[in-house]
């Protein structure tokens, strides 16, 4: 009771003298200057690889600024976190300095020595410049292999992130899982990507596990964390040759206790209690060593680096001339299924065939992936008979085994009844049936008469029936034409199927954003995205880089601020992917508008 009463009388006391204190102190005026600037780094020039800094903006002799001074492009050695600013009054000898400090926040990526060079700012309708920096980045302190220290007085050995791969060792095409694990002895609230590089030289496939990451108690080098994986990935080599993984960069809320100046004398949270500090950590780089498959590998070749299996089956046995039959060929196995092309079916002339509908699906297995890809083609035989679809080979190299192996379908019977020739489109031969010879009929009613000496060649009538088979003809060849270009000519079949593709995996999209899977929203909006583009450009999806992208579109004459706005979507796609789960569905459905319009420039800016 004595320490409740003398706490509740302290703060009293403190709070009067610090009034009476604000009070009897007038504010000095302001002294106009000249306005000058300065640029500084905190905590200092040197600084450890994943921890952040401030590059500070001091502009003295103003009271505000008309326009931020600019963000440098420290790029090559740093990621841009944030900017904010205060404002600040000094006084020193009776002369009171007014000054505006923009401070813009970076985390250290690469470590070396490097320069910030001056630039210009403007205040006070003059145009300042600031002196040229040099920053040095130091390797911080590791813990076991981990990832870059933190900062907000969080030790490297307190709070770090790992990145490992279940492979160091592979074969161009042979995918492998790299997996990023936050460890802690510190009380984690929330964290964001503050960096998602993009691997070069892989295709990339999102496998981080759906909802909030499971916490795990692990020891490490003798201490016990806390532990969960926030990101997993699978990466799929598009050539060989030495590969290096950059960092991941996290930004993590931590929850820490605040000392009391008077320590625990009076026992009351009021001199106590916790903050949150932003601590900054950065994941080890990785490289991985990729070698070039041997020569002599088997066409058509599936691009599989792993196990492939074929299996082939028709709807029904029996079909008649001119109906359609479905043919269903899936390959499964191990390894990056995505890659699969469309299997060559090598059916006689008499077979029309139709673009299958694809679908595909993977997941992880082991070091790398597993999963399963569908053709369905719809077939129309013409001709009748005991037809049999032959069998649907593919190669695929065998890891495991070190060789090229040849995975195949069994070949499938087919019987095809009726008359060739015949189908639902077909005229009817003969004239007006005789229903019984005695009986004709009659028609009634008065006729209709038509002057004499008329042209024949003056009727619509003779004209519209005169064009009618040259209009069949030139339909017939014009569809004739668009089947066999969509059969021989990739780039215009994808081009045709682009936008309606996109539209379905928009309408995927669209399901998925009144979920709580907020992540397969993101990857399918990015899907449908990069979808588009890669149809577009007849480019191959599959390890399409963004710097790829964004150079194929310039120089197909996409606009600027097109090329903005898809990059910046699908940036935006990838850090949605890996943040917690939580995001607002309104804010998906916005995005989901944005990405929409954004598609349309693009369609038109290709297209152009």
């Amino acid at each position: 009771m004595r320490g409740r009463v003398l706490s509740g009388w302290l703060t009293a006391v403190v709070g009067s003298a610090l009034g009476f204190i604000g009070a009897g102190v007038a504010p000095l005026p302001a002294v106009a200057q000249d306005p000058s600037v300065r640029a500084y780094l905190t905590p200092g020039s040197t600084i450890g690889v994943g921890r952040p800094f401030v590059l500070n903006v001091e502009v003295t002799g103003v009271q505000g600024l008309n326009e931020d001074p600019p963000v440098p492009d420290l790029s090559s050695f740093a990621q841009y976190l944030a900017s904010g600013s205060q404002t600040s009054m000094r006084t020193v000898n009776g002369r009171t300095t007014v000054s505006v400090t923009v401070q813009h926040r970076y985390q250290a990526v690469r470590e070396g020595t490097f320069d910030i060079p001056a630039f210009e700012v403007r205040a006070g309708g003059r145009a300042l410049r600031t002196e040229r920096l040099s920053v040095t980045v130091t390797s911080s302190p590791q813990t076991g292999g981990g990832g870059g220290g933190a900062d907000g007085g969080i030790s490297a050995q307190a709070l770090f992130v790992t990145a490992e791969a279940t492979k160091t060792r592979v074969r161009d095409g042979e995918p492998f899982v790299v997996e990023y694990r936050i460890w802690t002895r510190v009380d984690v609230g929330s964290y964001d990507f503050t960096r998602v590089p993009e691997p070069e030289g892989f295709w990339v496939e999102d496998v981080t596990p759906e909802g909030q990451p499971r916490r795990e108690q692990l020891t490490r080098n003798g201490q016990s964390y806390t532990t969960a994986v926030v990101r997993r990935v699978a990466l799929v080599p598009t050539s060989p040759g030495e590969r290096r993984i950059e960092p991941v960069g996290l930004q993590v809320q931590v929850r820490v206790r605040r000392a009391s100046p008077f320590g625990d004398i009076f026992g009351d949270p009021f001199f106590g209690g916790s903050s949150v500090v932003p601590t900054t950590v950065l994941s080890n780089p990785l490289t991985v060593t990729v070698s070039p498959l041997p020569a002599g590998r088997p066409e058509p070749y599936s691009g599989v680096v792993g196990r492939l299996s074929l299996t082939a089956s028709l709807d029904r046995d029996s079909v008649g001339a001119n109906d359609a039959v479905t043919l269903t060929v899936r390959a499964s196995g191990e390894g990056n299924l995505r890659a699969v092309p469309e299997p060559e079916l090598g059916l006689p002339s008499d077979f029309e065939i139709f673009p299958p509908e694809t679908s595909e699906s993977v997941q992880p297995f082991g070091p790398g992936l597993s999963g399963e890809k569908k053709f369905e083609y719809v077939l129309i035989p013409r001709a009748p008979g005991q037809r049999e679809i032959p069998p649907i080979r593919m190669g695929y190299f065998d890891e495991r085994a070190g060789a090229y192996r040849t995975a195949a379908t069994n070949a499938l019977p087919l019987t095809v009844t009726g008359v060739a020739g015949e189908g639902p489109g077909d005229v009817a031969r003969g004239g007006v049936a005789t229903l019984r010879e005695d009986i004709r009929f009659i028609h009634l009613g008065a006729g209709e008469l038509e002057p004499r000496g008329r042209s024949l060649f003056a009727s619509p009538m003779f004209w519209l029936v005169a064009l009618l088979p040259v209009v069949g003809v030139a339909a017939s060849v014009g569809v004739r034409r668009h089947r066999d270009l969509l059969e021989g000519d990739v780039a215009y079949a994808r081009g045709r199927r682009a936008s309606g593709l996109a539209r379905k995996r928009l309408a995927e999209a669209r399901r998925l954003a009144a979920g709580t899977d907020t992540r397969a929203f993101y990857a399918e909006v990015a899907r449908a995205l990069r979808g588009l583009a890669a149809d577009r450009l007849n480019v191959a999806e599959a390890g399409l880089q963004t710097t790829d992208l964004e150079q194929l579109l310039r120089q197909r004459g996409v606009s600027d601020a097109t090329v903005r706005d898809v990059l910046g979507c699908l940036e935006h796609c990838d850090r949605q992917r890996f943040a917690p789960p939580g995001t607002d569905p309104h804010e998906a459905s916005r995005f989901l508008d944005r990405a929409g319009e954004v598609m349309t420039a693009l369609d038109k800016g290709v297209r152009r």
